[in-house]
C-alpha cells in the first residue's frame, strides 16, 4: 500500500501508460484524477476505479489546466503526486511539418507540462513530501526519423524537469523523468500503423529489431518505472531519468 491516503493527479489519463498508473496507485490505496481532453475515455477508465475522478481539461490551456487542478484539490482535499502524460505524436518528415502541427505538439507536451506543475506546486507545497514525474521519450535522446517535433517537445520535458528538480527541492517537492521507448499503447499503435502504410506489424518491426530485449514494452512494464518515482521508495531521486525501453538507449 506505497500510496495509502495519498492524491495523483494524472494527464493522459484516459488511456495507455497514465491509465496503467492510476489503476495501480488506486489499487495500493491512493487516490486519482484522471485528467484527459477525451473525458469519456477518462470517465472510462474512473468507472473501474474507486477513488477516482475523471476531468476534462486540455492542458495546453491555462483556464482548463487551473480548473482541473483546483477542482481535484477540493475534491480530494489534497495533491501529493503528479504525472504529466497527456502527449500526441506525428509522423512526418521535417518539410512536411506544417507550423501548425510544431505548435501543437509544443502546446501539448511543453506547456501543457509547464502549466500542470505549475498550478500543482501550490497545492504539492503543502505536503511533507511530494513527487512529479513527466513524462519523456527515447525520441529526446536518440534520432529517430521524421519525429523532428516530437522529439523536439521531449527533449524540453527532460530541460524543464532538471530545472524543476533544482528549484522545488527546498519545498521537498521531487521531480523526475521517465523515458520510454516504444510501450505498446493506442498512441504508438497509431505510429505503427502509419510507419508500416497501414500495416501495424510491419510498421513497429524495424522497433522490435532495433530492440536489445527484442520487443516492444507494456504499459504496466513503464507504469512500474513511474510508481517507483512517485512512491517513497525513490525519497533520494530527484532530477533523474528512468529509461524503460528494452535496451533501445544502450546501442
Amino acid at each position: 500500500m506505497r500510496f495509502s491516503g495519498k492524491v495523483l493527479l494524472a494527464t493522459g489519463a484516459g488511456s495507455g501508460i497514465a491509465a496503467a498508473v492510476a489503476e495501480t496507485f488506486v489499487a495500493e490505496g491512493g487516490s486519482v484524477a484522471l485528467l484527459d481532453w477525451n473525458h469519456a475515455a477518462a470517465a472510462a477508465v474512473a468507472s473501474r476505479l474507486d477513488r477516482s475522478l475523471a476531468v476534462d481539461c486540455d492542458v495546453a490551456s491555462e483556464s482548463a489546466v487551473r480548473q482541473a487542478v483546483d477542482y481535484a484539490a477540493q475534491t480530494f482535499g489534497r495533491i501529493d503526486c503528479v504525472l504529466n502524460s497527456a502527449g500526441h505524436v506525428i509522423n512526418k518528415p521535417i518539410d512536411d511539418v506544417s507550423l501548425d502541427d510544431w505548435n501543437r505538439m509544443m502546446a501539448v507536451h511543453v506547456t501543457g507540462t509547464f502549466l500542470v506543475c505549475k498550478h500543482a506546486v501550490p497545492h504539492l507545497k503543502r505536503g511533507d513530501t511530494s513527487s512529479i514525474v513527466n513524462m519523456s521519450s527515447v525520441a529526446a535522446v536518440s534520432g529517430i526519423r521524421n519525429l523532428s517535433a516530437y522529439s523536439a517537445a521531449k527533449g524540453a520535458i527532460l530541460a524543464l524537469s532538471r530545472q524543476l528538480a533544482m528549484e522545488l527541492a527546498p519545498h521537498r517537492i521531487r521531480v523526475n523523468t521517465v523515458v520510454p521507448g516504444s510501450i505498446e499503447t493506442p498512441m504508438s499503435i497509431a505510429l505503427a500503423v502509419d510507419r508500416g502504410g497501414g500495416d501495424r506489424a510491419r510498421g513497429i518491426q524495424p522497433v522490435i529489431d532495433n530492440t536489445p530485449l527484442g520487443r516492444v514494452g507494456t504499459p504496466a512494464e513503464a507504469a512500474a518505472a513511474i510508481l517507483f518515482l512517485l512512491s517513497d521508495a525513490a525519497s533520494y531521486f530527484t532530477g533523474s531519468d528512468l529509461r524503460p525501453d528494452g535496451g533501445l538507449t544502450a546501442r
